[in-house]
Parts: C-alpha cells; structure tokens; sequence
C-alpha cells in the first residue's frame, strides 16, 4: 500500500506543479502586444502615455484626453503601462513601452501597445523633474514641452492609531515608543530627522520602520504616512480612505518649521490647510502640506497644430473633468505653467488666443 501511494503521489506530482504555474502566471500568458498600424501626429494617431483604467489618475486623464481630441479628428491610442517614471522618458526618445510587469497586471493592464509614444500626462512634480533635473536616474530630458497642467490636490498627512497612546513625536523619542511606521519615504525622514529620531532608533526601541500597506490593512501598524492623502479611491490614494474608516485614528499637527522643510524638499508643494471631515477622524482643520497637478506633456518636435488642438480640446472638454475618481479642476490662471517647464509653442498659442495668457 505504502509504495502504490508513493507512486501515485510521483503520478500527481507534475499535474499538481502545472496547476500551480497555471493559477500563478495564467495572467502573465494572458499577455498580448497589440499592433496599432501606423501611428503619429501626421495621421492624427498619436500614442499617449497614460495608465491603468482601474481608477488610475494618469488612466482616466488619458481617457478624458481620448475622448477630447475625437471631435477634432484625432484617435489617440491609450498606452496603458507607460506609467510611473516612464512616461516623460519614453515620449521624450519616442520610444516604445516597456515589457508588461506584476505591477501593471495587478492593475488589471495585460495589453502592451507596440508603437513609439508621442505624448503623455504625468504629476507636475514629475514632470518638472524630468525636464529640469533627473527622473529615476534618467534625464534630463530638455525637449518636453507642457501643454496643459490640471489642478488635482492631494495632502501629506501623518496619523496614528488612537489606542497606541501616541500624541508627538517628542513623546515617541522621549519613552522610545515601539512605533510601526507605514510611509517611510523622504517626507518622513525629514520629520524623524526634525525631531532627533533615525531609523535605526525606531529598530532599536522595537518599532519597525517600513510597514508595508498590506501589514497597515491589517492593523500592524501605529502610524501612517504619505504624500497621497485623499478621500478618493484610486489605487495610489485608496488606503487612506480604508484605513481611516476601519481603524479610529489621530491626525498629527507640525510645527509650521518642519511643514516648511517638507515645502523646501518638494518642488509642487505649498502650505495649505487640510479640512476637518476630509478622512474619518480628522475632526479638526489642521496645517499641513499640499500638492496639486497632472501635466500633459508633448515633445519640442511636435507639430504646432496638435499642441493646439490638444490644449484647446482640454480646454473645451474641462467641465467633464469633475465627473471623474479624482474631481480635477481647469485653471486659466495655472494651465499654462508648471515649475519652468517651456510651454508648447502650440499650446502657448491657443493661451494667448483666449485671453489665459498675455
């Protein structure tokens, strides 16, 4: 009995392993490269980097931008995962998208567009980055030129959960608390570093700094941080909205010194108030830090016409913005900036026709 048993168990043992790969990677064999013919702005087909259609901002700027530029004869084609870093340096070099990747099938993206990328839409940060300085190691990229910036708030807030006892961080280093710290990137570095606490400070008093989201989901931690904070639901902001309501939380108010250091670190931040009832438990008006924007971008070496009609379709089409995840706003007076970046000669164009700029 014993040896039948050992070679049925040898039998199943390769049909178990193909069950396993097929339920492991069946997504990433769901893959495909899609030939979209011929593409560009001189047949009115242009390639936009933008992202997933599961909420993500640059996704859903990139459908609003699709759908903008149909009347005026354009079909844009959407690249799905020309998103984080890649955007600006793709459009930049006109390159083709990179290989899919786990992140972007988690996202729901399993088609990759097989055609050079002819404009985009980024943060403002990282598009000013980008153009002025590096981007992931890369740049700068001197030939990206803004069409249209879109104001799109967000706020970094530090909470805590209101059963850890936590009050300050002055209270965290002076009985060397055990903290569990989500959000640790250079915003909160600097805060620790204000107050005279390191890294390996919170390791020593047993606290661990870099919980990950899914530890913070199940109530592993004691504080969380992040540049992201918003009531809206897309995957990068979604955590704070479902944290917020699952666990009771305390805001933390800074010192108006360390908010301007953070201002300092970050090229689109400013001072700004974050209003009570913004997340469950923030039940007070407090100071904090902000930044606002999305970018749609272009090369130098585009037709002028197209950052035309792409600024004026953006203009005209502005009302829809507010039926988005994130409700976006269309500024006049800010639409036409963004850190230095050069406007499109196109797109400066069309500003001045309409009065945005003199």
């Amino acid at each position: 009995m014993k040896n039948l048993i050992q070679r049925s168990l040898v039998k199943l043992l390769p049909v178990a392993l193909l069950f396993l790969l097929v339920t492991s990677f069946g997504s990433l064999w769901a893959q495909e490269d899609i030939d979209v013919g011929e593409t560009g702005w001189a047949v009115k087909r242009p390639v936009m980097a933008s992202a997933c259609a599961n909420g993500c901002p640059w996704g859903e700027l990139g459908d609003y931008a699709r759908d903008a530029m149909e009347p005026l004869g354009y079909s844009v084609i959407l690249c799905r995962n020309c998103n984080r870093t890649y955007g600006p340096r793709l459009v930049s070099e006109n390159d083709y998208p990179p290989p899919l990747d786990e992140v972007n099938l988690e996202d729901g993206v399993n088609v990759r567009v097989d055609a050079p990328v002819d404009f985009g839409v980024t943060s403002s940060a990282m598009l000013s980055a980008a153009c002025h300085g590096k981007l992931a190691g890369k740049g700068p990229f001197k030939n990206l030129r803004l069409v249209a910036k879109i104001e799109d708030p967000f706020y970094f807030l530090i909470a805590v959960k209101k059963d850890s006892g936590i009050k300050s961080f002055d209270q965290i280093k002076k009985q060397q608390m055990p903290v569990r710290i989500m959000g640790t990137d250079g915003n909160m570095k600097a805060v620790l570093d204000f107050y005279g606490i390191s890294p390996d400070d919170i390791k020593a008093w047993g606290g661990k700094y870099g919980v990950s989201l899914g530890e913070a989901k199940d109530g592993d931690f004691d504080i969380i941080s992040g540049f992201l904070a918003s009531p809206a639901m897309n995957p990068e902001s979604s955590y704070w909205t479902s944290i917020s309501q699952k666990y009771d939380l305390h805001f933390l108010e800074l010192p108006d010194e360390l908010l301007q250091t953070i201002v300092d670190k970050n090229v689109d931040a400013e001072l700004v108030d974050a209003q009570q009832c913004l997340l469950n438990g923030l039940d007070r008006r407090i100071k904090t830090v902000g930044r606002s924007g999305e970018a749609f971008f272009i090369r130098d070496d585009a037709p002028e016409q197209a950052a035309y009609d792409l600024a004026k379709a953006i203009d005209e089409n502005s009302g829809q913005l507010k039926w988005f995840i994130r409700i976006y706003t269309y500024d006049p007076n800010t639409v036409w900036q963004n850190f230095g970046v050069p406007l499109h000669p196109g797109a400066e164009r069309y500003y001045r026709e309409v009065g945005y700029l003199k």
